[in-house]
C-alpha cells in the first residue's frame, strides 16, 4: 500500500472535487479572483469606458482539475468568445465552507448579467436569494444539479442536471459485452439519491443485458465504507475478488484506489478494467504523469457540460428556443451524457461492441429503451428491492 499513499500525495495538488456532489478537499488554496478581461467594459478609441453587452462570472472551486471545473470554464470561455461577453473567473479554493461567502462577495462587488457555476455548496443560497429578489436580476446557469432540484418560485435560474442513469446504463451493457468472466461490478461512493441514480441506471443496463439480450451474467453492487482512496481500493478489490473483470467506479478522484486494485490484479494484460465517471479520467491521469493502473481506465461515463451550457446561451440569444428557466435533465438525446471515446476505448474495444453500444444509445434516444432512474421509485425501499433482486425486470 506504500505506493498508493505516495500516489495520493503526488496528486494532492492537482486532483479536483470528487464526483457526484461530494467534496474532496486536498489542500488549502486561498480564495482568488481573476478576470478573462481587464474590466467589465471595453474602451473606445479615446480610452474612456463604454458599457459591454453583458458580463459573465464563472464561479468555481478552482481551475486545473481536467474535470467538471475545467469543463464549466471552457463553456464560459466559449460563450464569452461567441457573444462578446466580458468574463470574470472567481475561484473559492478547496475550502468548501468558504464557497457561499465568496459568491456573496463576488456578487456584491459588481454587477454580473450571468453566473455560470456548479450547484455544489451554493445551490440553496442561489435559489433562496433569487426567490427573495436579491439576485433575481442575475441569470444563473447552474450545472450538475440533482434531477429533483426544485427551482419553482424563480424565473432566473437554468438548472442543468445530467441523466447519469442513461450513461450508467451504457457502462453496464458495455461491461456485459466485454466481460470474459461473465461477472461485472459497480462501486458507488455513497448511498445517496444522486449516486443511486448512477446505480439505478447501471442495474437497469445489467438487467437489460440479461433479460433482453439473453446474456449469462452475474453482478456485484457495492458501496464504499467511507470517502477515501483506501476505501475505494478495498471495495474494488473485493468486487474483483468476487470474479468481476469490469467495474464501473462511481467515486470521482478516489478512483486512484480502483486503478491500483485493477493493476494489482494483473491490469489490462489480465483483462481487468475500470470505467470512470463524470469526465474522461483516462486522459486526465495520462496527463498527470505516472499513476498506477491509469491504463485500466477503458472509458468513462461523461457529463458533457459544454454543449449543455451552449444550448442555454443559444436559447437566451435567440438562436434556439424552447428552454425556459427551471431545472432541465440532459441525457443522451441532448448530448448531456456519453461514453468517452478515447484512444484507450478504441484500442480495447472491438468494433462490433462499439457498434452495439452506438445502436443501444440510439434506442434510448428514440425512446425504445426506457432507462430506470432512482427518482422513478416511490421510496428508497422500493429502489433497494430493485437493487437487491438480480432477477427483477429491467423496467419495473
Amino acid at each position: 500500500m506504500k505506493r498508493l499513499y505516495a500516489v495520493v500525495l503526488a496528486l494532492a495538488l492537482c486532483l479536483g472535487l470528487a464526483a457526484c456532489g461530494t467534496g474532496n478537499p486536498e489542500n488549502d488554496t486561498d480564495d482568488s479572483s481573476t478576470s478573462a478581461s481587464d474590466s467589465t467594459g471595453t474602451q473606445d478609441s479615446e480610452g474612456s469606458q463604454t458599457e459591454s453587452t453583458a458580463s459573465v462570472l464563472y464561479f468555481t472551486g478552482f481551475i486545473g482539475d481536467f474535470g467538471l471545473n475545467d469543463m464549466g470554464w471552457n463553456a464560459a470561455n466559449a460563450a464569452a468568445e461567441k457573444y462578446g461577453y466580458d468574463l470574470t473567473l472567481v475561484e473559492f479554493g478547496q475550502d468548501t465552507s468558504q464557497a457561499v461567502a465568496s459568491l456573496v462577495d463576488a456578487l456584491d462587488t459588481k454587477h454580473y448579467d450571468y453566473v455560470i457555476c456548479m450547484s455544489w455548496y451554493i445551490g440553496d443560497t442561489i435559489i433562496e436569494k433569487s426567490k427573495s429578489g436579491e439576485w433575481s436580476d442575475i441569470t444563473f446557469i447552474m450545472y450538475d444539479t440533482s434531477p429533483d432540484t426544485d427551482l419553482s418560485g424563480t424565473d432566473n435560474i437554468y438548472g442543468i442536471a445530467f441523466a447519469q442513469n442513461e450513461g450508467s446504463f451504457l457502462t453496464a451493457v458495455y461491461s456485459a459485452l466485454m466481460t470474459k468472466s461473465n461477472k461485472i461490478g459497480v462501486c458507488i461512493n455513497l448511498d445517496t439519491p444522486i449516486t443511486n441514480d448512477f446505480g439505478a441506471g447501471w442495474l437497469c443496463g445489467y438487467k437489460y443485458a440479461v433479460s433482453e439480450m439473453g446474456m449469462d451474467l452475474e453482478m456485484v453492487y457495492s458501496y464504499m465504507d467511507e470517502l477515501s482512496v483506501l476505501s475505494n481500493y478495498e471495495t474494488v478489490n473485493v468486487i474483483m475478488d468476487n470474479g468481476c473483470d469490469y467495474v464501473f467506479d462511481v467515486a470521482g478522484s478516489y478512483i486512484l484506489g480502483a486503478m491500483q486494485a485493477a493493476d494489482e490484479k494483473g491490469g489490462t494484460e489480465a483483462g481487468k478494467f475500470i470505467i470512470g465517471c463524470d469526465y474522461d479520467q483516462y486522459s486526465y491521469f495520462k496527463q498527470t504523469g505516472e499513476v498506477q493502473g491509469w491504463d485500466t481506465l477503458v472509458t468513462s461515463m461523461l457529463k458533457n457540460v459544454e454543449p449543455c451550457v451552449a444550448l442555454i446561451f443559444e436559447n437566451i440569444n435567440g438562436e434556439a428556443s424552447g428552454i425556459e428557466p427551471g431545472n432541465h435533465v440532459y441525457g443522451l438525446a441532448e448530448g448531456g451524457v456519453s461514453l468517452a471515446d478515447n484512444e484507450n476505448y478504441q484500442a480495447n474495444t472491438p468494433q462490433d461492441v462499439q457498434d452495439q453500444i452506438s445502436e443501444i444509445a440510439q434506442m434510448i434516444i428514440d425512446g425504445e429503451i426506457d432507462v430506470v432512474s432512482y427518482y422513478d421509485f416511490e421510496s428508497y425501499d422500493s429502489f433497494a428491492a430493485y437493487r437487491d433482486n438480480p432477477d427483477a425486470p429491467f423496467a419495473p
